[in-house]
């Protein structure tokens, strides 16, 4: 392989690497997200006032996070099959991979602090440096911008230690502004490319 081919082989990789990056746009994930923001900072918002209420048993949470994980979910399936979007991407692959594991992990320790039977509620907290994690990773995977939501949530998982009682609301509120600054970036930076002439996102 000569120069001129490996200066090629070189701008074809560059072209790759920035086409994955713009895939973090995800066709409309900047829409998704902002959806999320309103329905998971009222899910976190509905779990505070059941918890101040007395509620200490599955039941109740259940019952409000159903419905919130369903309209998450369904709003996923609606919307990428609206775009037509095609096979999932590498970079969409490990989003999903990102957030469902850290939703897992979210409800285990929610599930191990009832288990235990604990008042003081460390779940809140707990919850913030697993979403601190999953922004680090997404961070690596797709632009440093990631990495100031997953400060944010870092040191928020401080602040909320400090004060137990106030956890589920202090994460809704912060999961609310976050989600939604982080899908209006994104649904910007889309609307921005397309009114540029560039053309739609292709997933590889």
């Amino acid at each position: 392989m000569n120069r001129e081919e490996a200066d090629q082989a070189l701008q074809l990789i560059r072209r790759v690497v920035s086409q994955a990056r713009d895939d973090s746009a995800l066709q409309n994930w900047g829409v998704i997200w902002m959806i999320h923001a309103l329905t998971n900072c009222g899910g976190f918002l509905g779990t505070h006032v059941l918890f101040q209420q007395g509620h200490r048993t599955p039941g109740p949470f259940v019952l409000l996070w159903v419905p919130v994980i369903a309209i998450d979910l369904l709003s996923i399936v609606w919307l990428q099959r609206r775009e037509a979007a095609g096979v999932r991407s590498f970079i969409e692959r490990q989003v999903w991979s990102i957030w469902t594991t850290c939703m897992t992990g979210m409800v285990l320790v929610a599930l191990i602090n009832w288990v235990m039977g604990l008042e003081l509620l460390f779940m809140p907290p707990v919850a913030c440096v697993l979403v601190a994690m999953a922004f680090s990773v997404m961070g690596a995977l797709m632009g440093r911008g990631w990495y100031v939501a997953s400060a944010v949530f870092a040191l928020a998982a401080l602040a909320l230690a400090h004060m137990p009682e106030k956890g589920f609301l202090g994460l809704g509120v912060l999961w609310g502004l976050t989600q939604l600054t982080g899908g209006v970036l994104l649904f910007r930076a889309r609307r921005r490319r397309l009114a540029e002439g560039g053309a739609r996102p292709r997933l590889v």
